[in-house]
Formats: structure tokens, C-alpha cells, sequence
């Protein structure tokens, strides 16, 4: 098996942080999405006096909400991991235009921040 450089191994463990990091923004914005649907249609269902499956509906609202402030904490714990790789990155390679393109690169939205 071919040994790997401490900057190979910086630069492919940041890659793969910040994968997650991109991946728990993108699951952030779909929990969030599924939490505004579910509000709206409560809202209608009790607004045309559907009792009970706007109860349901609201109840779908809390948990989701429970769970998107979940998947929130995971994408700031996937945050602080990432930026720990970056600066293991430069501590190894003393360069580092290949983190920063990584992170262009996986950007969703402008800068990844």
C-alpha cells in the first residue's frame, strides 16, 4: 500500500468534512422547508375548521421544528469540524489554495459560511 503525506491526509480529510458540513446545510434547508409546509397547511386546515388534522398538523409542525433545531446543532458541530480540517490543512501544507477550492467548489450558495 502506498504511504500517504501528512498533506494528502489533511487535504483528503478536509475534503470529506466538508462534504458533511455541505451535506447538513443542504438536510437544514429541506427540514426547514418541511417545517414552513407543515405551518401553512395547519394554518388552512384550521382555517376551514378541519379540526383535527390541523391539530395533527400543528403537532407535525412542533416535532419537525424539534427536529430541524437537531440537524442544526449536527451542522454546527459539522461547521467547527470542518474549520478544524481547514487549519490542519495549512498547519501540513503550509499552502492552502486546494482547501480553499474544495471549498468554493462544495459552495451552495455564495460563500460556504
Amino acid at each position: 500500500m502506498p504511504e500517504i503525506s501528512p498533506c494528502q491526509y489533511a487535504q483528503d480529510r478536509h475534503k470529506n468534512l466538508a462534504l458533511w458540513r455541505n451535506l447538513w446545510t443542504i438536510l437544514v434547508f429541506t427540514f426547514g422547508s418541511a417545517v414552513v409546509l407543515f405551518l401553512i397547511l395547519s394554518i388552512f386546515l384550521f382555517l376551514t375548521k378541519s379540526w383535527l388534522p390541523g391539530a395533527l398538523s400543528a403537532l407535525g409542525t412542533l416535532v419537525s421544528g424539534a427536529g430541524s433545531a437537531w440537524v442544526v446543532t449536527r451542522r454546527l458541530e459539522a461547521v467547527k469540524e470542518e474549520e478544524e480540517g481547514f487549519n490542519e490543512v495549512m498547519k501540513a501544507c503550509g499552502d492552502t489554495n486546494k482547501a480553499v477550492a474544495v471549498r468554493s467548489q462544495l459552495s451552495l450558495v455564495g460563500k460556504i459560511r
